[in-house]
């Protein structure tokens, strides 16, 4: 029982200190991707802890109901005298209630977030489908062109994914600028970022009140993006992508990815004066240790179980 405890605390600490430890790693996007990891692995662990220390929780109270003399000296002792109702009638209605209503919330959050995924894909895959409709394709792959008086250019997922870029853009950007920023939108779909956004952004709509979760999601978004202008400059120049993204303004639908929609500044300004070796050497080690921090924490537990170590004396 010790385990699955264990398992909840290791959650709340890093609901509670993820926040504000995480982007001490991540700002300054001295290393995006590694940062991108970071975020993904607290996110990922606290999910693994939660169902995790919910199957310890159902596993434990299943195997000592009908035996309590392999309870005795055990976590589970007291656990299963609420069950037994040694401890009378309410406290047994509370525990079973206890019981059933883990794995129900956990089912009904699981449901929430296959919901709220299940809706922005279909509505992402709708206006690709849309935009192919009523767009003009390019010389260039999955390129559709649409008329709008904004600078605007975007990635949405689809069957096939699709870049739109709109007739104001051909209008403002000169060909390197325009190479570079569909570059950055073809980096989104090559690192499948579109649906890691999906997911964080649906993760943050069914906790709305989790920071870790809120926060995670618009870090991501802020770190992909650099990962995207990462991979555009060092095929077109730093110059040609920041001299298109400041011609782009913010204008993509829900669901999609824009090249200037997310942190426009700090990119600029990181474009300009890229991090210096030590510096990423620096993010590098500490976001590396982190990760390994968060990871060892969560198995610990776990792993004791599992090799039969006692959880109480």
């Amino acid at each position: 029982m010790l385990t699955a405890a264990g398992l909840v605390l290791y959650s709340v600490t890093v609901l509670l200190a993820g926040p504000r430890l995480l982007p001490r790693f991540t700002r300054q996007g001295h290393s995006p991707k590694l940062g991108v990891a970071v975020w993904l692995t607290a996110i990922g662990t606290v999910l693994v802890a939660w169902a995790s220390a919910i199957a310890f929780f159902v596993i434990e109270v299943a195997r000592h109901w009908s035996h309590p003399e392999l309870v005795v000296l055990s976590c589970l002792d007291h656990l299963h005298g609420l069950f037994a109702g040694d401890h009378g009638g309410t406290s047994q209605a509370l525990a079973l209630i206890l019981a059933a209503a883990i794995p129900m919330g956990l089912i009904v959050t699981v449901f929430r977030l296959f919901r709220a995924l299940t809706r922005l894909r279909l509505r992402t895959h709708d206006y690709a489908e849309a935009v192919r409709l009523v767009g003009r394709f390019t010389g260039e792959p999955n390129v559709v062109v649409i008329d709008a008086p904004e600078p605007v250019a975007y990635c949405v997922a689809g069957r096939p994914p699709v870049i739109v870029v709109t007739s104001a853009t051909l209008a403002v950007l000169e060909n390197d600028e325009l190479s570079a920023v569909l570059a950055h939108e073809r980096a989104h779909l090559a690192g499948r970022h579109l649906n890691i956004v999906s997911a964080l952004r649906s993760l943050a709509s069914v906790f709305p009140h989790l920071t870790l979760m809120t926060e995670g999601a618009a870090e991501v978004g802020r770190l992909l993006e650099m990962c995207a202008d990462d991979a555009a400059a060092r095929r077109h120049g730093s110059a040609a992508l920041l001299s298109g993204l400041l011609s782009l303004v913010d204008a993509a639908p829900a669901g999609a990815l824009a090249a200037a929609g997310v942190a426009v500044l700090a990119r600029a300004e990181r474009l300009t004066a890229p991090p210096t070796r030590r510096n990423r050497l620096r993010v590098h080690a500490a976001s590396t240790a982190a990760m390994t921090v968060m990871v060892s924490a969560l198995l610990a537990g776990p792993l004791m179980a599992l090799l039969g170590l006692p959880a109480c004396g």
